[in-house]
């Protein structure tokens, strides 16, 4: 199926505008949207007139969940296993050093689930 498709007249040039196709499912609209881009579409969005605000409520629990500041962990790590990681990184569009503390985070998890009983020896602040 061909999409229509309008040509608009610019100064600099031409640029092809689209119509938005229709979906059924919110999921089919954000895979669309991960391999389109609005800027195509721009004929088919008006202006907001009033600015969205979220409920202070939903920003008070959003605050709540925000990161303890990250403090600096030195590792001796053998050369093979660095290199690894930074293939597995890259394949998976991460920084290798995030994808390590993905890990750690992970496994430290899996232990306590694994443990509830390390649980009780945690103290809170």
């Amino acid at each position: 199926m061909r999409k229509k498709s309008v040509i608009i007249k610019r100064e600099r040039g031409e640029i092809n505008m689209r119509k938005l196709p229709k979906f059924k499912t919110e999921k089919e609209e954000a895979r669309f949207w991960d391999t389109h881009s609005p800027l195509n579409y721009s004929g088919e969005f008006s202006e907001v007139k009033d600015p969205f605000e979220f409920a202070p409520s939903l920003l008070k629990k959003i605050a709540g969940r925000r990161e303890e500041r990250k403090r600096q962990l030195t590792l001796r790590m053998g050369q093979r296993q660095i290199d690894l990681a930074k293939v597995i990184a890259k394949y998976k569009g991460l920084g290798y050093q995030t994808l390590m503390r993905i890990w750690v985070i992970t496994g430290i998890r899996q232990e306590l689930n694994a443990h509830p009983e390390i649980e009780k020896l945690l103290t809170t602040k």
